[in-house]
């Protein structure tokens, strides 16, 4: 035996369910805001020269005061960035640019478009010492030596092999 079901049935029944998950939803305690206050504002509906004959009444809903606590400020570390980079040629047995001002972070690349062969030597460390602040092998042509200034201050530098060759580098 079939029985048929009204599809008006279906609709009825899901809305009451809707209804009840919504009402349950609804009926927390936690983080609840306080009721909404109403007022009665009148409202004259006769010229208010004339004595007033009739006074609606209008109900007016305001919405429930939230108070924010105050916000804190955190602060961030800014992302971080790929280093700077710049070039310095060692080329017709100079260093250029030179004199060079960089921030610290800077990655500083020497290289050599000389034929003869050269070395990046910091002034403050005698050749080839262990704790070099910064030193290059000898570079051939081509070759390209790199290091990175994190620390500020003025680095002045020179070709190992040819002590003429000077140049200096600010860290900001």
């Amino acid at each position: 035996m079939s029985t048929h079901i009204p599809k008006a049935w279906y609709a009825a029944t899901g809305a009451v369910i809707v209804l009840a998950l919504l009402a349950a939803g609804c009926a927390g305690t936690q983080n609840t805001p306080p009721p909404a206050t109403t007022q009665a504002t009148p409202i004259i509906t006769a010229p208010p020269t004339s004595v007033p004959s009739t006074v609606a009444t209008t109900i007016v809903t305001t919405p429930p005061v939230t108070t924010v606590p105050p916000t804190t400020t955190i602060p961030t570390t800014s992302t971080p960035t790929s280093p700077q980079l710049v070039s310095i040629n060692i080329q017709n047995f100079a260093f250029t640019p030179d004199p060079v001002t960089v921030p610290a972070g800077t990655v500083i690349a020497w290289t050599n478009q000389d034929s003869a062969p050269h070395q990046v030597v910091n002034d403050a460390t005698p050749l080839f010492m262990a704790g070099a602040i910064f030193q290059s092998a000898t570079l051939q042509q081509g070759q390209t030596y790199t290091f990175t200034f994190t620390k500020p201050g003025t680095y002045a530098y020179h070709c190992g092999i040819h002590a003429f060759m000077k140049g200096t580098i600010t860290v900001t």
